[in-house]
């Protein structure tokens, strides 16, 4: 089973709960939406290197890493082959993480992984819209990820945790500063004037890397 690989690099992780650990990072080619924001606009307009499965596994293992992050594009897009890669690495006892957008099933997603899900909120101009039958499908060891532009996103993201029934415990849902477009310190004091359950979550390889591709 083959896959198309846009980056494939050790990184230290700079989003979800995992956050300034190391791991191997697998960026998948192909995307489904074309946010205002996205800063890997390459894996949707590069075609993406096609490798094996176990190719791509073999690379992972040669990084010496005890996880690794599968990220796009939109890894779902490619789920036999996600499935297949996943099996693998979880066979050689790695930690997975997956991010997806959340407008594609995540039943496709493998049993091996843990699901990073992106809830796109109205700033992101995404031109799909967030699956909300994913919500029921999700585990407590999952997390959702909200990035706001503003405050006009971050009282959408509010309404839409009050409305659903969220799975995940309060700390794996993550709220995060679109970059640039909306200051960290603000973010913050949203949070803390509000007293949400929620987690102040940034950028960290943006912080230390700035915009470098690759890092």
């Amino acid at each position: 089973m083959n896959l198309y690989v846009n980056e494939l690099y050790p990184c230290i992780l700079g989003e979800s709960l995992q956050a300034g650990l190391p791991a191997a990072l697998v960026r998948l080619a192909g995307c489904n939406l074309d946010c205002c924001y996205c800063d890997t606009r390459h894996a949707s307009q590069e075609p993406g290197r096609e490798m094996a499965a176990d190719a791509v596994c073999r690379e992972v293992l040669s990084m010496d890493l005890p996880r690794v992050l599968i990220t796009g594009g939109e890894p779902l897009l490619q789920k036999e082959g996600l499935a297949a890669l996943c099996h693998e690495l979880a066979a050689e006892g790695i930690e997975i993480l997956v991010e997806t957008n959340g407008t594609l099933p995540v039943s496709d997603a493998p049993p091996d992984a843990m699901l990073v899900v992106d809830v796109k909120t109205p700033g992101a101009k995404a031109r799909v819209p967030f699956a909300e039958s994913n919500l029921a499908l999700l585990s407590p060891e999952d997390q959702l990820k909200f990035v706001l532009t503003g405050e006009a996103d971050y009282r959408w993201a509010l309404r839409f945790l009050a409305a659903h029934r969220v799975p995940v415990p309060p700390g794996n849902v993550l709220l995060s500063p679109a970059w640039g477009s909306l200051a960290p310190q603000t973010l913050a004091q949203w949070i803390l004037h509000d007293r949400l359950p929620y987690r102040f979550h940034m950028q960290m390889h943006k912080v230390v890397w700035g915009e470098r591709r690759g890092t």
